[in-house]
């Protein structure tokens, strides 16, 4: 009976979840409808696969072959990439750059997740360079914003998602780290870069750059400025993972080249802290060029390659536990029916911190005001009315009289 039991045990595991994906780095994470998807990478050549994980049903970390993978390689368009990137325009995953092993290499391919169909858009517009890598996209109402791409690529292109057309952007202020950084969009109007350098993997000639000043692009002027930062300021890295809590205000940075530590980034002060994690956990080795996602509760930690005399790359995954602001822990299981804390904003003094209602709530009180005084001016005319009609003698039987007498109103 026993041995029947591990034989079912083994056919449920074995059986339904048979596709386990192999060790790889720089590859893509998207979520889209309680699916994460990962595609390409790199193990040595450009992995040539493409799955999700479903996180609509519990999991544990522990056994990658017991997790929901679904393999989706055999559909037809599938392009070969590594160190590219994937951003989500609705329900479509829009997959740019990378190194590509095809012999007619497509810039951009769209795969949609409703119809499960990968597509080839023909594209227009000005200087599209193909040998864009180590790259991020970031996704706003303005499109999808890609920058650098190597360490001649200090320029800003834009996709139009509507139209297709990719616009190219540059300035003065471009910063020097076109390869390997993070990017987030920050209140849908501006994106945030962290880290990343020039030569990346070249060995001597390798810079990075310091994250006391952070570069920030405008997408509503296409403008470049940066941002200065305190508190716990981190070593400079490349190839790490940045997650963004925004029910937090709070980017969580792990692992990457050239550092190992976990550390968050305040986005409403820009202050630097450690993060506070509870236990002990996640990657035994630091990783880089891995793939990070929030997904529910949790942040979730997968592939890459060791940042130790090995360099391997992995399939290993890790659960951080973010339901708890700043009480962060390492788990192995999965809960999909688990939320974040619910935290209130920060109250602020500051008038230029101001929320975007509060020219609506300086109208209300102005209206009030008004409202008060016009209703005390009213009392005063009635008041004055009734003092000339009936004089400082008033009594109310009198004046009946009179009114019916003369019919004529007392003055």
């Amino acid at each position: 009976m026993k041995f029947i039991l591990i034989f079912i045990i083994n056919f449920y595991i074995n059986g339904i979840y048979a596709f386990v994906p192999p060790p790889r780095a720089e590859v893509t994470a998207n979520l889209v409808n309680n699916r994460i998807y990962f595609n390409g990478g790199w193990n040595g050549s450009s992995s040539s696969d493409f799955f999700y994980l479903d996180v609509s049903v519990p999991f544990t970390t522990n056994n990658v072959a017991s997790m929901p993978w679904t393999d989706l390689s055999s559909i037809p368009g599938l392009i070969i990439r590594s160190g590219h990137t994937a951003c989500i325009n609705g329900t479509n995953i829009i997959y740019i750059g990378g190194f590509m092993n095809e012999t007619d290499p497509k810039f951009t391919s769209v795969f949609d997740v409703t119809i499960q169909k990968w597509s080839m858009p023909v594209t227009s517009g000005n200087l599209i360079p193909i040998e864009r890598h180590y790259i991020h996209c970031v996704s706003s109402r303005n499109g999808i914003y890609v920058y650098g791409g190597g360490d001649d690529v200090l320029s800003m292109i834009r996709l139009d998602v509507s139209n297709l057309i990719w616009t190219t952007f540059s300035g003065s202020l471009a910063p020097l780290v076109p390869v390997g950084y993070s990017a987030t969009l920050l209140n849908d109007t501006s994106i945030l870069y962290i880290g990343g350098g020039t030569n990346l993997r070249l060995g001597a000639n390798f810079s990075y750059h310091s994250l006391e000043q952070l570069p920030l692009y405008n997408i509503n002027y296409n403008t470049w400025s940066s941002v200065a930062t305190s508190g716990s300021i981190p070593l400079p890295r490349i190839d790490h993972g940045a997650v963004f809590i925004p029910q937090y205000n709070q980017i969580l940075i792990f692992y990457g080249s050239n550092d190992t530590s976990i550390l968050t980034l305040d986005t409403l002060k820009f202050v630097w802290s450690v993060a506070s994690i509870s236990n002990i956990g996640g990657s035994p080795t630091s990783l880089f060029s891995f793939a990070s996602i929030l997904v529910g509760a949790y942040i979730l930690i997968g592939f890459g390659r060791s940042n130790d005399s090995t360099n391997l790359v992995t399939n290993n995954f890790f659960l951080l536990d973010v339901s708890q602001k700043d009480n962060y822990k390492w788990v192995t299981t999965y809960d999909p029916t688990k939320q974040l804390q619910s935290v209130q904003p920060n109250p602020t003094t500051s008038t230029s911190s101001l929320p975007s209602n509060s020219s609506s709530n300086i109208a209300a009180i102005i209206g009030g005001i008004f409202g008060g005084l016009a209703g005390l001016i009213v009392l005063i005319t009635i008041a004055v009315l009734i003092v000339k009609r009936y004089g400082h003698s008033y009594h109310p039987d009198l004046v009946t009289l009179q009114e019916k007498s003369s019919n004529q109103p007392i003055t």
